[in-house]
């Protein structure tokens, strides 16, 4: 009897063990004096599980006393979770302070409505249809005819953008006239049904410029290529409730006289149509991003430090590329920090901001005329980038409190 009470006991506390669940208090300030909606906070697991040391497996986050949706990511692929995601909405000069409770197992898991998502598709020449697909790499650095949409892409309910797999790289536009998710109905090319549904489409020709904020490299003139490169990978890390991010990683890449090692992590989040890209490389380099000036007619925005801006209608697409698409009116607009901005320039294609550095952050905006209840004119979109640019520039502070 007392062997059974021991082997009981034993079992209890190896269920309590389990089903343990850590509290952490995580205080998220303001610095600005806008009110911002959806604003993302990232917390390190390494934080959340500094005291237990345990593996984190699943977590819930509570705001106001009530859950909110969030994800774990897993971002080396590893197997563990690196980073917890969320969203919460702030006012002006505002300080909240919310609870994470985070468990050794999927106690605390809960799926939330997705409000992003991320797509790969590859090609099969045998039976012709396309298959879907997290990773694709290629030495010769060109996948670009054996992906369908020509490389990875991904959205929120505002915007979509695609990354072509060559060495272009270019960050292309996909717009949404409603409030919604499209990939996965279109998968980037939409039907004649689907666009008189209202659907949106492909928006932008980008032709070989940075389109909306594609990093390239500098020669001193004008901006280049990410290429020759020993290799070349894609892929789609997660596609969530909160965010999705894709990677496209440049290994040895020939670049003023040495061998770079390039990755850029891509970050779209619910609520948003902007885009962080997260730059890593393995010793700094001179790079540049801007946005192009192949339009028709355009109005240029250079006037808030760190960012560039173009508000523009399209000049008329090439036959072989969309017979259907009509040149669009489009905004589109990169923000960069202040600390690893070199200068702004130009050359014949492209409004240009040099960045030198290792690893930094940057972000890019668009936006479509024909989105309902979207923006309608330059002026508008300006001021929203103006805006957009100053909270990026003073982002708000987050504090892990105690475990």
């Amino acid at each position: 009897m007392k062997k059974n009470s021991i082997l009981l006991l034993g079992a209890l506390m190896c269920a309590v063990s389990i089903h343990a669940v850590s509290i952490v208090r995580v205080t998220i300030e303001n610095p600005s004096v806008w009110a911002q909606n959806n604003v993302p906070v990232v917390v390190p697991v390494s934080k959340l599980s500094a005291k237990s040391g345990a593996k984190v497996v699943s977590a819930a986050v509570v705001v106001n006393k009530k859950q909110v949706p969030s994800q774990l990511d897993d971002l080396n692929r590893d197997g563990s979770a690196d980073e917890l995601a969320f969203l919460v909405n702030l006012q002006p000069k505002q300080k909240i302070t919310v609870s994470v409770k985070v468990a050794a197992d999927s106690s605390l898991y809960k799926q939330f409505q997705e409000k992003t998502h991320a797509q790969m598709w590859r090609k099969d020449k045998q039976t012709k249809t396309i298959i879907p697909t997290t990773e694709e790499s290629s030495a010769t650095g060109n996948l670009y005819q054996s992906l369908h949409h020509h490389g990875p892409a991904f959205e929120s309910e505002y915007m979509a953008y695609r990354l072509y797999f060559d060495e272009k790289q270019t960050v292309d536009l996909y717009g949404k006239k409603k409030h919604r998710l499209e990939l996965m109905d279109t998968k980037w090319y939409p039907t004649d049904k689907q666009i008189a549904d209202g659907y949106g489409d492909d928006i932008l020709w980008v032709k070989a410029t940075t389109g909306c904020g594609t990093l390239k490299g500098w020669d001193g003139q004008k901006a280049t290529h990410i290429s020759p490169v020993s290799n070349r990978t894609g892929r789609v890390i997660v596609s969530g409730p909160v965010r999705s991010i894709i990677e496209m990683e440049a290994d040895g890449w020939q670049y003023q006289g040495k061998s770079i090692d390039l990755k850029q992590r891509y970050i779209i989040y619910a609520g948003h149509r902007d885009i962080e890209v997260q730059v890593m490389q393995n010793q700094p380099t001179t790079l540049c991003t801007g946005v192009q000036t192949f339009f028709d007619a355009s109005e240029k925005m250079t006037d808030a430090k760190g960012a560039v801006a173009i508000w523009g209608t399209g000049l008329q697409y090439p036959v072989t590329d969309n017979p259907r698409t009509k040149p669009q009116t489009v905004g589109l607009a990169v923000s960069v920090p202040l600390a690893t901005l070199k200068e702004s320039t130009q050359d014949k294609d492209n409004l240009l901001l040099l960045l030198e550095g290792r690893d930094f952050t940057y972000h890019i905006t668009s936006a479509w005329e024909q989105e309902e209840g979207g923006f309608k004119q330059s002026k508008s979109f300006f001021d929203y980038v103006k805006k957009w640019n100053q909270e990026l520039q003073n982002p708000i502070k987050v504090t892990v409190l105690f475990y």
